[in-house]
């Protein structure tokens, strides 16, 4: 594997540095961090030879996240960092999607609720956001290649806010590909939510939050109960939360849309305007002083005055002419959760417990965006025989035949009609039960059966869309749609709410065993085995005026909010194995080396059959030294959504590179330039309709995208220096063949530089009968395997708990700390691999709408102290500067800085134990950091929700009872 040199041994010059530096002063503490975030790794000592059979009926043996083995030690081959429930308690966070996306191993583009939409109603089970929803990208690799699991079971809606945070003990991340333990999709590895054992008692908290800004208020309560007997143990609990909308007009930041062009930040907004944007033929922008633009002979003006029945009222459109749509999005979504949850087992013999672990949750969200953009493109045509068109000419998408002045374009924005709110309602159910046991009092093995049932069902609302076919009856009728505010009650009347219902659901059967085979002279050889069945299923339905028409790109509504149906499934049979060999145990040079070896084969009935395997080292020179590492294949097979989705309007903006050229270059490119007129100034408007879609829609097959993940690291936990626990681990992940919905950029560039591309037909223009000749109507960007990725990098992670002092005969109370860092060396990218121009990008240390935020450094430093009754929490959260790609929205290849943000929080707590009470305040956020600028390439309001606190500083309480 290959690495940036420089920027590796900066890293590793710099985390063993902070190693070196924090170890000197440290002396007699014992390793205890219950507050911070922490790897699995634990002290050594004990843990150098294998436990004998005797001893394994004394210390619980477990299933640790990364392998199949069942181990009485945690510390393995497999690097993983542990939130446990201290950490997420004293984070303040309702729900755990708040708490993860602070995770240094976690970059990209992943939602939370921040993200408003996607830019309008578009209808997709992917592409629009509001409803609530956090989802983890590990390693910036997207989150369809992060698997997220409960107690070890893959989640069918892996929104990390429906898990109840009262359920769960830990959560364990684990930062490497892991295919062969957990199958499809653990490429950037899995987070693994471990449920609460034994609880006792009855436990009722209540909290509350609001910004320092008076917004963003949000509130809830949490009620768990549980109780434990000789064969028994039950918990059930109850959670509720609710976050209030808070509109970006409430910051500075994202009050207005702001581009960056030529060189100045623009505050600009939607050419879609209230007053209109009307395209006239020259003979009509004469009188107006227009400039005309050669290509088409045409001009765009906008009403000045009067009711626009005269071309008096009317004046030239200047690009200051722009409506802020920004200000009536929401920087953080309306949301209310209800959750509840049940985990029970029973012994039915003494080798025999059944178990049942289940949750529900509902969830109501909605997202807003400003009133509709409306016009001809939506399908709406004013004839010039309408009464109140004074311009005598017609305004269509196409020309109407016999008409041979017409094709001009009109657009508008029907502000009366209210703004529209995508409203969601989300029911999400999972269940898993079975039995599990041992073979008898006698033998090491044990054995598990269960059976895993999920559903989910959204139901999205999106109020206040157009409807066309009403709107067009009442221009036809005389409604003045040049004058809103004569007739603008009228034009308003006729909007719908269409309905969209995505629901999936997952079936699962798994049966595995594990235990010890045969003894070696270093200790005994384990094997795990197991098989399972699954079928997933999806259907996303469409009210039926808002279906997408292929052919038009329309349908009765506004054309972004058109969809289509789309419905699949697939199942997998797998059966998977895996064994730890002791090598060797107590020589000079190993105090042991154990090899573990793993394999799973799948067959998906969509893709057939593929076979993964891995092998990993563990080798302890020394009783406080672990030497680890992992070699293992990754795959994911194609999802019901890259299967089956129907076609969706998606409307990027293009960069394209057909702008300007002369005859000549046009020739050499007719397949990507085809009617584009020479010196052509671009798409106007510069987003341009995509049809995404699965590859199935479009009778295209799919097959999983493939690679290896590697690992290599070691763990220190010195004797000499007790209370020390530090990690280093280099890891690499390399993918072919990826799985993704193609870019417009890349269909068009990947056709410009070879004319004899299979992408060229996938653009349609505007041909010379239009009033726009070259104008991209239409750009296919179905999901396809195209494409490489690597990406590798280092993380590092140091706990050490300071030892006890006094400061002039005063106890200050205890102090530990914690550091959890992760640097990305390379992150690249080749888009198109042995096409003609085709080249590999590193897009580590930079922002892209793509990839999102790549940054190289990011880390978390915690400091935790208690005293008696108190108990406090300082926690800072870096994120390293980096290189917005392309940011200019004039000029191409302009790329700016955006500078390094560090976050301070703080948390204070306070127990009463004569009234089983405690109380806990804490303060996000505390310096009030605004996000960095990205301007128009923000994911929204011009910056990266995905990355950035947006709300600023931000209060909370809590009071928890427990009894």
């Amino acid at each position: 594997m290959k690495y940036d040199l420089n920027h590796l041994s900066v890293a590793v010059r710099l985390a063993l540095s902070a190693g070196v530096f924090s170890l000197s002063g440290m002396a007699q503490a014992q390793v205890s961090t219950p507050d911070t975030p922490q790897s699995t790794e634990q002290s050594a000592q004990d843990q150098n030879t294998p436990p004998s059979k005797k001893e394994a009926k004394t210390l619980q043996s477990v299933v640790v996240t990364g392998s199949l083995i069942r181990r009485v030690d945690t510390e393995t081959a497999s690097p993983v960092v542990t939130l446990d429930r201290a950490t997420i308690s004293n984070s303040g966070k309702p729900v755990l999607g708040d708490v993860l996306q602070q995770m240094p191993s976690i970059s990209g583009n992943a939602t939370n609720p921040q993200n408003n939409s996607n830019g309008g109603g578009v209808a997709s089970p992917l592409l629009e956001a509001g409803d609530g929803a956090s989802r983890v990208s590990l390693r910036g690799l997207g989150n369809n290649r992060t698997l997220v699991l409960v107690n070890g079971q893959r989640m069918a809606n892996p929104d990390i806010n429906l898990i109840p945070p009262e359920m769960i003990e830990r959560v364990d991340v684990l930062a490497e590909g892991a295919s062969t333990v957990y199958g499809s999709d653990a490429i950037g590895g899995v987070v693994n939510f471990i449920l609460r054992k034994d609880f006792k008692g009855v436990q009722f908290s209540l909290n509350d939050g609001i910004s320092s800004h008076g917004d963003a208020k949000r509130h809830g309560f949490n009620l768990t109960g549980g109780m434990t007997g000789e064969r028994y143990s039950i918990a059930a609990g109850l959670d509720y939360n609710k976050y209030d909308e808070t509109l970006a007009s409430r910051r500075k930041f994202s009050r207005q849309q702001l581009y960056l062009s030529s060189g100045s930040v623009v505050a600009a907004g939607s050419s879609s305007i209230p007053t209109g944007r009307i395209q006239v033929p020259a003979s009509i922008a004469a009188q107006y002083g227009c400039a005309v633009d050669p290509a088409t002979g045409t001009a765009q003006v906008t009403l000045a005055s009067g009711d626009g029945s005269s071309l008096a009222d009317y004046r030239c459109r200047l690009a200051s002419d722009t409506y802020n749509y920004a200000a009536l999005n929401y920087i953080q979504t309306a949301q209310k959760r209800t959750n509840g949850f049940v985990l029970a087992n029973f012994n039915v013999t003494d080798d025999v417990t059944a178990f049942v672990d289940a949750f529900y949750n509902h969830t109501v969200s909605s997202g807003q965006d400003a009133p509709s953009p409306v016009g001809t493109g939506d399908g709406l045509i004013i004839y010039a025989d309408n009464p109140i068109n004074p311009f005598g000419i017609t305004f269509s998408q196409n020309p109407v035949p016999g008409d041979p002045n017409s094709g001009y374009n009109f657009q508008t924005r029907l502000t009366g009609a209210g703004t529209r709110v995508h409203s969601y309602t989300t029911d999400t159910g999972q269940i898993n039960a079975g039995l599990r046991g041992n073979f008898g009092q006698t033998s090491s093995w044990t054995w598990d059966a269960s059976v895993n049932y999920s559903h989910t069902k959204r139901d999205q609302r999106d109020t206040n869309e157009i409807d066309i076919p009403a709107l067009q009856a009442a221009v036809d009728a005389g409604a003045n749609i040049f004058d809103q505010a004569s007739a603008g009650d009228v034009l308003s009347a006729g909007v719908k709410t269409p309905i969209y219902v995505f629901t999936q659901s997952t079936k699962q059967a798994q049966v595995d065993a594990s235990g010890e085979l045969w003894d070696l002279p270093a200790g005994a050889v384990q094997l795990s085995v197991g098989a399972l069945y699954r079928k997933q299923f999806m259907n996303y339905t469409v009210s039926d005026f808002a279906v997408l028409d292929p052919v038009t790109t329309t349908c009765q509504i506004l054309q972004e909010a058109c969809g289509s149906p789309g419905r699949g499934s697939f199942n997998v049979k797998e059966v998977f194995a895996e064994t730890l060999i002791p090598l060797v145990s107590e020589l000079p040079w190993a105090k042991s080396l154990y090899l573990d070896l793993g394999v799973r084969s799948s067959d998906y009935s969509t893709t057939g059959t593929t076979t993964n395997g891995k092998i990993a080292i563990e080798w302890r020179p020394t009783d406080d030294l672990l030497v680890r590492g992992t070699v293992s294949q990754v795959f994911r097979a194609p999802n019901l959504n890259e299967l089956y989705d129907g076609r969706t309007l998606v409307q990027p903006v293009l960069n394209d590179p057909c702008v300007g050229l002369s005859a000549a270059e046009l020739a050499q490119h007719q397949a990507a330039c085809q009617f584009v007129p020479v010196n052509w100034a671009g798409n106007s408007p510069a987003q341009v309709n995509t049809f995404y879609s699965g590859a199935a829609t479009v009778g295209a097959s799919l097959k999983p995208e493939k690679g290896k993940s590697i690992d290599v690291g070691l763990v220190y936990d010195p004797d000499w220096l007790p209370g020390v626990s530090t990690s280093l681990d280099f890891w690499h992940i390399y993918l072919s063949d990826t799985l993704t919905a193609i870019q417009a950029d890349t269909v068009v560039n990947s056709c410009f530089n070879n004319n004899a591309s299979p992408y060229c037909s996938f653009i349609t223009r505007q041909d010379n009968t239009s009033r726009q000749p070259g104008q991209v109507f239409l750009i296919n960007t179905p999901v396809v395997n195209l494409g490489t990725l690597s990406t590798s990098g280092i993380d590092y992670t140091l706990r050490y708990k300071i030892p006890h002092f006094d400061l002039g005969g005063m106890n200050p109370g205890d102090f530990r700390v914690g550091l959890n860092t992760s640097y990305t060396s390379t992150y690249k990218v080749n888009a198109t691999p042995g096409e003609p121009g085709a080249q590999t990008v590193n897009y580590a240390g930079t922002y892209t709408p793509q990839f999102g935020n790549i940054s190289r450094w990011r880390g978390t430093l915690t400091l935790n102290w208690d005293k008696g009754n108190w108990n406090a929490q300082w926690q800072s959260r870096y994120i390293n500067h980096l290189t917005a790609l392309n940011a200019d929205y004039a000029i191409g290849g302009v790329n700016i800085p955006v500078a390094s943000v560090l976050y301070h929080s703080i948390q204070l707590g306070y127990a009463v134990p004569s009234i089983h009470t405690r109380f806990d305040v804490g303060v996000d956020n505390i310096m009030d950091k605004q996000p960095p600028r990205l301007y128009q390439n923000g994911s929204n309001y011009n910056v990266d929700t995905a990355t950035y606190d947006v709300l600023g500083r931000y209060y909370w309480a809590r009071a928890t009872v427990k009894f």
